[in-house]
């Protein structure tokens, strides 16, 4: 137990990667042991709570998501701070090029608001992409947590990163176990709308970050090169200086390919789970519509 308590405390709760790497540390937390002990449980957490949310009035998931809409973007503006803060205690400028909330996991900050409070297809495409694309992300983030290269897990960085993504993962898994969202083929499309709208103002922004001699490297959206993911690929791109064509390749290839699987595999295990028995729901785009005409009949505000 010692040994744990050591591990969790070995360093500054609030130390910023400037003295983590000082002290020593390399990022050995990400994909190891203890991420995926941390991400494990997390995950059970947020299927066990969306099964009571599936039990209670579905007054109760909404103001789960008004709260979680309003808490995260104070957390998000908490997180900016404190790296701006350590950045400009070392000399180092304000980290434009990869501090800002334009992540596709950053999406949970301007299209939540819309599920909690919106009405109409901007909430239907708003659920839509986080049962889908925004799920993919969170996901992702659950095995691959890039955070934990600077940060280990339990520091101020690393759980910020590990709240994050539980949060997106929460908000696409409860919507579909409490079967407010049940994906259709529609979904495939609907959820790439947010994903495009977002991407119409990320995209010219990295190209305008990447050019300042004093930023080298920005990704956001993984636009520019994928995180590295596919370096091959990607490197092609940028050195023949068609990057463009890269952010196309991802925006229009990748991100459909990685939404239309997530879909027909939920698609499918929706079957699967009212053949054994379960929820009998025929189709959710009545049920997302039924939130915003009957609801305001009976005076529930959202």
């Amino acid at each position: 137990m010692s040994g744990v308590l050591n591990d969790i405390f070995k360093y500054g709760f609030f130390d910023g990667p400037q003295d983590l790497r000082l002290q020593g540390y390399s990022g050995e937390d990400k994909m190891s042991p203890k991420q995926f002990i941390v991400m494990g449980t997390l995950f059970v957490l947020i299927v066990a709570v969306s099964l009571l949310l599936r039990k209670a009035k579905k007054e109760k998931l909404f103001a789960v998501y008004k709260t979680l809409a309003i808490f995260m973007p104070v957390l998000e503006t908490v997180k900016i701070a404190f790296s701006t803060y350590h950045n400009l205690m070392h000399g180092e400028h304000f980290d434009l090029g990869g501090i800002l909330p334009l992540y596709t996991c950053s999406m949970l900050l301007y299209f939540l608001p819309f599920v909690a409070w919106g009405k109409g297809r901007i909430r239907k495409y708003s659920m839509a992409f986080f049962a889908s694309i925004g799920l993919v992300a969170g996901l992702s983030n659950f095995v691959y947590l890039s955070a934990a290269y600077w940060y280990p897990i339990f520091t101020f960085g690393g759980l910020y990163s590990v709240v994050f993504h539980a949060v997106i993962v929460f908000v696409g898994m409860s919507l579909l176990i409490t079967g407010e969202y049940t994906p259709s083929l529609k979904t495939i499309a609907e959820g790439m709308i947010p994903v495009l709208l977002f991407s119409a103002f990320v995209i010219p922004l990295n190209f305008i970050i990447v050019s300042n001699p004093e930023y080298g490297y920005v990704d956001y959206m993984l636009l520019m090169n994928a995180n590295g993911f596919v370096p091959v690929i990607s490197d092609f791109f940028i050195d023949h200086h068609i990057r463009l064509l890269f952010s196309f390749l991802m925006l229009f290839v990748a991100y459909p390919l990685a939404n239309a699987i997530t879909v027909v595999i939920e698609i499918g295990a929706a079957r699967i789970v009212r053949r054994s028995g379960g929820k009998q729901e025929p189709a959710k785009e009545k049920t997302v519509r039924d939130r915003d005409e009957p609801t305001e009949q009976t005076g529930t505000q959202r």
